[in-house]
């Protein structure tokens, strides 16, 4: 049953979920320049912090390569990976190895604003609600942050990090962290009781990768990335979530008037680690019934809404528990 795109298509999951997991599990570094004794002093779990935030930095300034397994909901492909840092462009490859031949290029200009948690986390110069503009005090509100031991993976040694969700409204996360290059090693997506819904693991590594820009290699799909700076959201009026998680901000949003092809509104929140995804259109623009079903770590909640007389399908479509997208899809209302 094709309930959405962006969640039906295993192929767009693999892409979304690798290079999230490519530039830093979806938590930007920002630049940050506090000495890493004074981020372990401010933060609960000080040694793990530390290290979270070396894979920051390692994550947006390291060129690797490598090979690893991803399993989503059963199916375990087998894919490589390539990362060139080239200038103030980022170039990056995904191949599948097992299964259907499929790959794909990315090109990443500089400064561009490339995921929402980035957007929610760039708030340099203002602080949030408990008056602090630090990511990681944000995150520490809603996750902890534990060093559990260590383990050998993809023939490196590797600390292992935990991140637990304070709430059952989220999941929490595994990390493999490379001893040397402080580069994920490894990433599961736990819930509440630890169970693993999906996992990146490498199996081969390369620091110094023997390749020449990506750009110039062949692809099956290119993936265009707009060159635009982060900038704040603002819903003036329109489609609006009533009740979301605590933590989670609006990262991006895009709405089609009728005369475009259709009324459409898009929604993006995050809490930097996670992020809910809401689509509303109109009832025939979209296929799949209403319920909420779950593959891996994904969840789509799908309801209809009424507005004017005329029926809306309203699709969640997040890395959250499914009665937070159930709860979050019942929220929907339009503001006028």
């Amino acid at each position: 049953m094709n309930i959405l795109p962006q969640f039906s298509s295993y192929t767009s999951k693999v892409i979304a979920s690798l290079f999230a997991f490519s530039v830093s599990s979806a938590v930007a570094a920002q630049g940050s320049t506090v000495p890493l004794n004074q981020i372990a002093s401010n933060h609960s779990g000080g040694s793990a912090v530390i290290q979270l935030t070396r894979m920051m930095e390692a994550l947006e300034k390291q060129s690797y390569q490598g090979t690893l397994t991803y399993e989503f909901g059963g199916p375990l492909e087998t894919l490589s990976f390539k990362k060139m840092i080239a200038g103030n462009e980022t170039h990056e490859r995904i191949k599948h190895l097992s299964g259907k031949s499929r790959d794909f290029l990315r090109k990443t200009p500089g400064g561009t604003c490339r995921n929402a948690a980035s957007r929610l986390l760039l708030n340099a110069n203002g602080a949030d609600e408990v008056g602090t503009n630090d990511p990681l005090v944000r995150l520490n509100r809603f996750y902890s942050f534990r060093r559990i031991g260590q383990n050998r993976i993809a023939d490196r040694l590797a600390d292992i990090i935990q991140i637990r969700p304070r709430k059952a409204d989220r999941y929490g996360m595994t990390l493999g962290i490379d001893r040397d290059s402080s580069l994920p090693l490894m990433m599961t997506v736990n819930d509440i009781r630890g169970k693993v819904l999906e996992r990146f693991q490498f199996v081969e590594l390369s620091l110094a990768p023997t390749i020449g820009p990506l750009h110039s290699e062949q692809a099956s799909q290119r993936l265009l990335i707009k060159d635009r700076p982060c900038e704040e959201p603002i819903i003036e009026q329109g489609w609006v979530a009533r009740w979301l998680p605590d933590g989670y901000a609006l990262a991006s949003t895009s709405q089609k008037k009728p005369s475009e092809n259709g009324s459409k509104t898009y929604l993006s929140f995050t809490d930097g680690l996670s992020s809910i995804s809401i689509f509303v259109a109109p009832a025939e623009q979209m296929t799949g019934a209403v319920g909420v079903v779950q593959r891996g770590a994904t969840v789509a909640a799908m309801t209809l809404v009424a507005k004017g007389g005329e029926s809306f399908k309203v699709s969640v479509v997040g890395e959250v528990p499914p009665s937070v997208a159930h709860k979050v899809a019942a929220s929907i209302a339009y503001i006028p």
